[in-house]
C-alpha cells in the first residue's frame, strides 16, 4: 500500500512539474488583476511562483524530512525578499488559495484518470495542506520582521524629528521641544544635544519650552540632568518659554532653577546673548 502511495506522489510531482511554468503564469495573471501595483515587479516575482509551484509539486513526494527543511529554507528566503521587494503580506497571502486551487484541479485531474481510492486521494490532500500550511508559516515570519525593522527605523527617525538642535549663529544654537517628554525621548535629548553642541561648537544652548504642555517632576529632573551634562562640556545651557502656569507647578514641586538662566519667551533669550535677526 505505501509503495503505491509513492508511486502515485511520484507521478502527480511528474505533472505537477511538467506544468508549473503555465502555473506560474496563470497566478502571476491572476495577481496582476487583483494588484496592480505588482505589475511592476512581476518579471521578479514569476521565477518565485516557478519555484513555488515546483516546490508544492516535489513536496509531495519527498520524504517528510527532506520537505520541511527545503520549505523553511525556501520561506525564509523568499518571505525577505519578497518584503524587500516592496510586495505587501495581504497580497502574498491571498495568493494562498490560488496555489491549492489550481494544485488540486491536477490532483484531480491525476485521481480520476487513475481511478484513485478515497482513501488515497485523502493522503495526498494531506500532505498538500501541510505543505500550503507550512509555507505559509514560514513565509511569514521574515516579511513581518521586515516590516518591523521597516516601522522601528520610522518611529526612530520621528524621534530625532522631535529633537531639532538648530543653530542659529555661531556658537548659539536651539532646542525647541514640543509635545509631551517620555524615557525615550528624554534619553534622545540627552544624546542629540551633547552631540550637536560638539558638532557646532555651541558655546550656549537654548532650550525652549514654549511647546511643552506639562512639566512634571520627571521632565523637571531630565532638564537638569541635560543642563549639567552641558555644563560639563563647556556649554552655557538657558531656558525659555517658560509659562506662568508651567512656573507655578515648578515652585510647588519644589524645583530650583536659580542657577538656570531663563526667559518667558525665547525671543528674549536669543536678545539678551545678542542675537537680533
Amino acid at each position: 500500500m505505501a509503495e503505491q502511495i509513492d508511486q502515485t506522489l511520484e507521478k502527480l510531482t511528474d505533472y505537477i512539474l511538467d506544468r508549473r511554468i503555465q502555473l506560474a503564469e496563470q497566478i502571476t495573471e491572476e495577481q496582476n488583476r487583483r494588484y496592480s501595483r505588482l505589475r511592476s515587479i512581476s518579471e521578479n516575482l514569476l521565477p518565485l511562483r516557478v519555484e513555488l509551484v515546483t516546490l508544492y509539486g516535489e513536496a509531495l513526494s519527498m520524504d517528510p524530512i527532506e520537505r520541511a527543511i527545503r520549505i523553511e529554507k525556501w520561506g525564509l528566503e523568499t518571505g525577505k525578499q519578497c518584503a524587500e521587494m516592496g510586495t505587501t503580506l495581504d497580497s502574498m497571502l491571498k495568493e494562498v488559495p490560488l496555489y491549492r486551487n489550481t494544485i488540486g484541479e491536477l490532483i484531480k485531474e491525476i485521481a480520476i484518470t487513475y481511478d484513485y481510492s478515497v482513501a488515497k486521494l485523502y493522503d495526498v490532500i494531506s500532505i498538500l495542506d501541510q505543505t500550503v500550511n507550512e509555507i505559509v508559516y514560514y513565509f511569514c515570519l521574515p516579511f513581518v520582521e521586515v516590516q518591523t525593522k521597516s516601522l522601528q527605523a520610522s518611529q526612530e527617525q520621528m524621534l530625532e524629528m522631535s529633537v531639532p538642535v538648530v543653530p542659529v549663529d555661531n556658537g548659539v544654537a536651539v532646542l525647541p521641544l514640543v509635545g509631551t517628554i517620555d524615557t525615550h525621548r528624554a534619553k534622545l535629548i540627552m544624546e542629540e544635544s551633547l552631540t550637536k553642541c560638539l558638532e557646532l561648537n555651541v558655546d550656549q544652548f537654548v532650550i525652549d519650552l514654549s511647546g511643552v504642555a506639562m512639566v512634571d517632576t520627571f521632565v523637571a529632573q531630565k532638564l537638569f540632568q541635560v543642563i549639567d551634562s552641558l555644563k560639563l562640556i563647556g556649554v552655557v545651557p538657558k531656558i525659555s518659554g517658560i509659562s506662568p502656569e508651567m512656573a507655578q507647578t515648578i515652585v510647588q514641586l519644589g524645583l530650583d532653577f536659580k542657577d538656570v538662566p531663563s526667559y518667558a519667551t525665547l525671543k528674549s533669550a536669543l536678545s539678551e546673548i545678542g542675537f537680533k535677526r
